[in-house]
């Protein structure tokens, strides 16, 4: 879909963003105030430790236009709901980190699946709502170590706490859709990306901003270089997010439900290879070591993503070496400290220039 008709659609519509201080939330944010929409965000109130980076370069902008709150208060969500009366909703809002999830379990599990309930919940009887569009992962699948991608038909399952949450929001987003679906008067629909890479993620244990951060020290230290992904452009995977919508407004019991959203090819790229051509792009010469591997993390994982391409005809536009290339480019520039807003938002004028 082109460019002109995604800013007629989103044009002043009225969206929300839960999880906007994220990583994804913050691409997916700018590029809906880039398309015209009236957007707001909801997050956890920001702390000194956060890993905000991303969102803090952009704070004089997006603070007053982001409500700050527990995603499990709510009452106040409720409340900001109704007072905003949003037409889409993007519920981002989420315990994202594997290893941080089995560090602390019962706050992850509350905040993934009590979380997300509660979005599902407040929206039931908010009649503004015509669209939400709820973001769960690739790890939701029971991941049987088979080389063979997950369709949106893969018998999900979880082999740790971030896994098993996700696995449980599946779950219960098809429970509503199939107990309400004569009571729900908007479209409603799960997104299982793969592993995103692009500028301004700065979270914890994740290999690319592991490598910024050691930016002094030229040292990094790999858990399982050997584990394969399907790496993809946090662009692409945002383009996919923004075209559920316009097709809930067409048919929303036709286009609800789960949809994968994969790279261009299926290539097994593992962790080791990725952070060596990341780091050869970049043109800094890394120490690479290996640790033992202390946490449960899935070795194979592959999107089959034919379902969204064939319903919505959504396609990705960069293939695994452009995303790397610009990926590295943002990041370059934000080492040197130069403009990276206007970097930020010239990657995101390229991308829908070619759309």
């Amino acid at each position: 879909m082109g460019l002109k008709k995604l800013k007629k659609f989103y044009k002043n519509k009225k969206v929300l963003i839960t999880g906007n201080t994220g990583f994804k939330g913050m691409w997916l944010f700018l590029i809906l105030k880039f398309l015209g929409a009236n957007v707001r965000g909801y997050s956890s109130t920001l702390k000194k430790d956060d890993n905000f980076f991303f969102f803090k370069i952009f704070i004089s902008e997006l603070k007053k236009k982001t409500y700050f709150n527990d995603i499990n208060n709510y009452r106040f969500l409720k409340k900001k709901l109704n007072s905003f009366k949003p037409q889409i909703i993007f519920h981002l809002a989420a315990q994202s980190l594997v290893i941080e999830s089995q560090r602390k379990p019962f706050e992850t599990l509350e905040t993934n699946v009590i979380g997300t309930n509660n979005i599902i919940d407040a929206c039931l009887n908010l009649k503004s709502v015509k669209s939400l569009i709820i973001a769960t992962s690739d790890k939701c699948y029971l991941n049987k170590k088979k080389s063979k991608p997950f369709t949106e038909n893969s018998p999900l399952g979880g082999v740790e706490v971030y896994s098993s949450s996700k696995s449980i929001c599946e779950q219960m987003i098809n429970m509503y859709l199939f107990k309400l679906k004569k009571d729900i008067n908007f479209g409603l629909s799960s997104v299982r990306a793969g592993n995103v890479i692009g500028g301004g993620d700065f979270g914890k244990y994740r290999i690319i901003p592991d490598i910024i951060r050691n930016f002094k020290s030229k040292k990094i230290i790999l858990r399982n270089p050997k584990h394969v992904r399907p790496w993809q452009h946090v662009l692409d995977v945002c383009y996919g997010y923004l075209l559920i919508p316009i097709f809930h407004y067409k048919n929303s019991k036709k286009y609800s439900g789960p949809y994968n959203i994969g790279p261009q090819e299926n290539k097994f790229i593992n962790v080791l290879n990725l952070s060596k051509l990341f780091c050869k792009s970049i043109g800094i010469n890394y120490k690479i070591s290996i640790t033992k591997k202390k946490f449960i993390e899935s070795r194979l994982l592959l999107l089959n993503s034919k379902k969204i391409k064939k319903s919505l005809n959504w396609f990705p536009l960069y293939n695994f070496k452009k995303s790397l290339s610009i990926t590295s480019f943002w990041y370059k520039n934000y080492l040197l400290k130069n403009n990276i807003k206007n970097i930020t938002v010239s990657q995101i004028k390229e991308y829908f220039s070619y759309r």
